[in-house]
């Protein structure tokens, strides 16, 4: 191992939650089980910062929720056959601005990688964030709760896991249609006919959102909560700036709209 990583291997008590629905991208666990109860399964997770008190909750947390978890200084590719790591949560809470969040990315991951990422910021940096990064698995950190980082870790791990299985007629396991359009939520794919559309997670999940309210208003704070954990709008435009990527990749008009109807001064809800 690098003498520029350094490992923390003491665990902590196990909580899992056995409510927890993968299906649903919304769903947040219920409660904990006892202490003392046994972990189904064992994840591995590595934690990298430059400055390990400002994560250490989150160790806390992953400990408890049946992780296994490693801290390092930086993350070295050629650790992952070794390690075989399932997650890597990247501490950018450091970063005030765009320019910082690149520097500190190319010092904690100096190499592409292929393992799901999640990146802990600042609210603030939401705000100024690219649409590129808002597209990228974030989480305000310090967190609200537990329940929280465990939701928005799942969440990552769950984005990067291989598409579920057809059933054995051959037909989508969770489907649904919304005009002429086919969503898969298994596979996370958007059809019209037999047409893909190519979204990216962050408009997937904004569509997905506003079907889920059945045509009732989505405001932009409950958006901006709900998709990147943070009611922080600070004068961003970024939900709207999604939406009008969706809108284009949809063929959708705001003015004459088919799938999605702005509210003025509110938000958002499907159109009728």
């Amino acid at each position: 191992m690098s003498n520029q990583t350094e490992e923390m291997t003491e665990l902590g008590m196990v909580y899992s939650f056995p409510e927890w629905n993968s299906g649903n991208s919304y769903m947040r666990p219920t409660y904990p089980m006892a202490i003392g109860d046994a972990c189904p399964t064992t994840l591995r997770a590595a934690l990298l910062s430059r400055s390990p008190g400002r994560v250490n909750e989150m160790f806390i947390t992953l400990t408890e929720n049946c992780f296994e978890v490693m801290m390092f200084r930086k993350w070295d590719p050629r650790l992952q056959s070794a390690l075989n790591t399932g997650l890597l949560i990247a501490d950018m809470t450091g970063c005030r601005n765009m320019a910082a969040f690149s520097k500190e990315k190319e010092l904690l991951l100096p190499e592409h990688t292929t393992i799901p990422i999640l990146y802990l910021v600042r609210e603030e940096l939401m705000s100024s964030a690219s649409s590129g990064l808002l597209d990228e698995e974030l989480m305000v950190w310090p967190a609200r709760s537990k329940n929280t980082v465990m939701y928005q870790v799942q969440r990552t791990i769950r984005l990067f896991s291989p598409a579920a299985t057809l059933s054995g007629e051959g037909e989508v396991v969770r489907g649904l249609m919304y005009k002429d359009l086919s969503i898969d939520r298994d596979k996370m794919t958007v059809h019209r006919g037999s047409t893909p559309i190519h979204l990216t997670k962050t408009e997937y999940h904004l569509l997905m959102l506003l079907l889920d309210s059945e045509g009732a208003v989505c405001t932009r704070e409950d958006l901006m909560c709900k998709i990147w954990d943070t009611d922080f709008m600070g004068g961003s435009n970024v939900v709207d700036v999604h939406v009008k990527s969706l809108r284009k990749k949809l063929g959708d008009k705001a003015g004459a709209p088919r799938y999605i109807a702005t509210v003025r001064g509110v938000g958002y809800r499907l159109a009728d």
